[in-house]
């Protein structure tokens, strides 16, 4: 006997409005998804680069800060650092504070500012050619000098400068320590001048030389009349070699924040950058200065005269970053930081000395 099954097949699909109504809700489930994703993508990359500009900006000013305070180290019994004018104007500063005494030289402060630096001003020393940042504001610079401790100075004996050649007398002990495009720093009781080497002549011998002739930075002045004939007094003083930092800071044309060091090893001088997508950097000084009326002088933009250079007390800057990229509106969003900082070596400078009996 054979059984007979009719079997139904009820495997049916969807029907078309089914299916348009599944895809639809899953369309908006699935966008619903991804509009969420894309505002926390937004959100995190706003988050990064404004984090990101915040740290750029916290380790400029900690660079700034650190050199500020440490402005004058060193340098508490020295005065008179005669500098020619043309390295001021070209390395330095458009507006040098200038002394009628000692025309074509500068006497260079401790601190020398520069206020809104003019468009396509070229900072000197740079190949290719690089400027200074002037868009979408002028933008400052700043020079801070301090003496480099980690280098033990050389005292020269009287007679051992020759002004008329630049030739500098030192011991075989010595010569090793000096390369030729170094700069180093002459002081004596007379006054102080920057000089770079730019030969070393006799070494091997018992009275190897360092010679300070022309060079391409403009720094040394030889001859009769000159800065080195000035500070040896016509090499009749002792006088002693040290290394000075002249520490220049800028923003260039690319947004870079560079650091550039004269007085180091193996070059005229080292730059480094600090900080991207740097947009502005400004400084104020505040003074220790009263008006005819006794009231205390505001804060300056630019430092004048050699007596505010002198009574200069503390620095603000202000230092603004841009985000690398345009955000979700579109823009870059930039992001400011403002910090004081004591100069306190400039007022230790200024500080009453005991006298022999006090």
């Amino acid at each position: 006997m054979s059984t007979r099954r009719n079997i139904k097949n009820s495997e049916q699909g969807f029907s078309l409005l089914e299916l348009i109504v599944g895809i639809t809700v899953m369309l908006i489930i699935t966008g619903a998804v991804f509009a969420l994703m894309r505002d926390s993508v937004r959100t995190s990359k706003t988050s990064m680069e404004l984090t990101d500009g915040q740290q750029g900006a916290r380790t400029a000013q900690e660079y700034i800060n650190r050199d500020l305070m440490n402005a004058g180290d060193g340098l508490n019994s020295i005065s008179n650092i005669r500098v020619p004018q043309n390295f001021v104007t070209n390395y330095l500063t458009r507006n040098p504070v200038t002394d009628p005494a000692t025309p074509g030289f500068i006497n260079l402060a401790l601190i020398t500012s520069d206020n809104d630096v003019p468009a396509n001003t070229i900072v000197a020393g740079t190949a290719p050619a690089v400027m200074v940042r002037s868009s979408p504001f002028l933008t400052d610079r700043i020079t801070i000098l301090q003496v480099d401790q980690a280098f033990v100075p050389i005292t020269l004996n009287a007679g051992d400068i020759v002004p008329a050649t630049g030739a500098v007398t030192v011991s075989p002990i010595d010569i090793d320590r000096f390369r030729v495009g170094e700069v180093y720093f002459f002081t004596s009781g007379v006054g102080s001048v920057f000089g770079t080497i730019t030969d070393r002549l006799d070494v091997g011998t018992p009275a190897p030389r360092l010679v300070f002739a022309a060079d391409v930075l403009g720094l040394n002045s030889t001859g009769p009349g000159g800065q080195l004939d000035v500070v040896s007094a016509s090499a009749t003083v002792p006088t002693s070699l040290s290394r000075m930092k002249m520490i220049h800071y800028y923003i260039n044309d690319s947004g870079h924040l560079m650091r550039r060091v004269f007085g180091v090893r193996n070059a005229p001088f080292f730059e480094s950058m600090i900080a991207e997508h740097v947009v502005s950097l400004q400084f104020r000084y505040f003074l220790n200065m009263r008006d005819a009326g006794g009231n205390v002088v505001q804060p300056r933009a630019q430092l004048m005269t050699a007596q505010q250079q002198v009574e200069t007390r503390q620095v603000e800057t202000t230092l603004t970053v841009e985000t690398p990229h345009a955000l979700h509106d579109g823009q870059r969003h930039q992001v400011s930081t403002t910090t004081s900082t004591s100069v306190r070596n400039m007022q230790f400078r200024q500080s009453l000395h005991p006298g022999a009996g006090g």
